[in-house]
């Protein structure tokens, strides 16, 4: 495990995960949920559509776990599960022709299957940093979730939520990444 709850090695976690363990389950829902939301979104799913595509897409993993043989392709399996969900919620749309999404499909797949690996890796760096930026104390925590991890928070917004001086979070903010710095160059996240 690394300093931030993550399985090192994903071929070690797809293996916990075809001997059903939970703990294992929940890491890979974890470390792939914001890859899975972002495909769906991309296809301008509404939220309960998304959420659909989400819960379609890790049934679909939990089902065929055991036909996973190269763990390393984990996140494009993912994203391209994501997109055939998506397509086929768009396909039963009313509102949308049928030719527009049968001839997309080849299109999208292959964009996903591209795009799918960096946007896995992103969804595992932003998934280390939100718990680092968590297990940071006194007034850092708050901030850099306002400022960074929910939709953009103001300055203006941040010294009214948290009672910090509109002057002093300039320098606050400047601080508390130089901190966060730290705490990731130290787990080995840079490398």
């Amino acid at each position: 495990m690394s300093i931030f709850g993550r399985e090192p090695d994903l071929t070690a976690l797809v293996r916990r995960c075809q001997n059903n363990d939970a703990d294992a389950w929940k890491m890979v829902v974890d470390q792939y949920s914001g890859l899975v939301y972002s495909v769906a979104k991309r296809h301008k799913l509404n939220n309960d559509d998304a959420s659909d595509v989400f819960q379609a897409t890790f049934q679909a993993l939990h089902s065929g776990i055991d036909r996973i043989d190269r763990p390393e392709s984990l996140g494009n399996w993912l994203a391209v599960t994501a997109a055939r969900m998506s397509l086929r919620i768009l396909r039963n749309t009313e509102h949308v022709p049928l030719t527009t999404v049968d001839r997309d499909l080849t299109e999208v797949l292959a964009s996903e299957e591209m795009s799918a690996e960096d946007e896995a890796i992103q969804a595992c760096e932003s998934s280390i940093i939100r718990s680092a930026v968590k297990k940071m104390g006194g007034r850092c925590a708050p901030l850099l979730s306002m400022l960074y991890l929910q939709d953009g928070g103001s300055y203006q917004e941040a010294s009214k939520v948290l009672g910090i001086p509109m002057g002093t979070i300039g320098p606050t903010r400047t601080r508390c990444l130089e901190k966060l710095r730290k705490i990731l160059e130290t787990a080995g996240f840079f490398e």
